[in-house]
């Protein structure tokens, strides 16, 4: 009997030390990904979002294309008023991950100032998606009900749109053998809130990577 019970505690040590979601070898999560993003683009969205984003986020996708210089040249278009040069950006982003939430949320600000609803009527589709993908995982409002991201940025445009809060601090905390972003937000009325996000996936990667911190996902 004690050695059952021994048995016992050893296996549930070892499940709360394994990460929330499996990940697979890049090159297998890149083929995954290739799958479910050409059902994408053919406008088939009936598909498994949450598998998408994470199979883009393992199979890095992005190579050496950097979404944040990329974000970062959309929005300075974009408030410049030239709405094509960042729709163009937006879209250069999408080819390269089409599960690139931000890219989506860009594209679908700058077909709406050209005035192409069925355009962007398609990208806030998209958008819609992935943004349940993320809603679906959890409530955020502990670490058993964090929600699951693949990265800092999915994190801050999730908070932007459409929870809507603005980001005060963050810290990463590691909970029963799981990793988390505790960040604190102010809503629109002014109170502060505590979001919980999984970052089991980052901390994985980056532990593969051999470095520390976010990659830029």
């Amino acid at each position: 009997m004690q050695t059952l019970r021994i048995l016992l505690l050893l296996s549930s040590m070892l499940l709360a030390a394994l990460p929330a979601y499996a990940l697979d070898d890049p090159k297998v999560a890149r083929a995954k990904y290739d799958e479910l993003a050409a059902k994408v683009l053919s406008g088939d969205l009936n598909i498994d979002w949450q598998a998408l984003r994470l199979d883009a986020r393992v199979g890095e996708v992005y190579g050496e294309y950097d979404p944040y210089d990329a974000a970062k040249r959309t929005q300075a278009a974009f408030e410049k008023g030239n709405y094509e040069e960042a729709l163009k950006i937006a879209l250069e982003t999408e080819k390269h991950n089409v599960a690139d939430i931000e890219a989506h949320v860009a594209a679908w600000s700058s077909l709406k100032q050209l005035g192409r609803k069925r355009e962007a009527d398609k990208e806030w589709s998209i958008f819609q998606a992935l943004v349940q993908s993320i809603l679906k995982s959890g409530d955020g409002k502990s670490a058993k009900t964090a929600w699951f991201a693949v990265g800092i940025r999915e994190e801050f445009v999730f908070m932007e749109m459409p929870l809507q809060v603005q980001y005060k601090q963050q810290r990463s905390v590691k909970q029963d053998g799981h990793y988390y972003d505790m960040v604190l937000v102010t809503d629109k009325s002014g109170k502060d809130a505590v979001l919980w996000f999984n970052t089991d996936t980052d901390i994985e990667l980056n532990g593969r990577a051999g470095d520390e911190g976010h990659h830029i996902y």
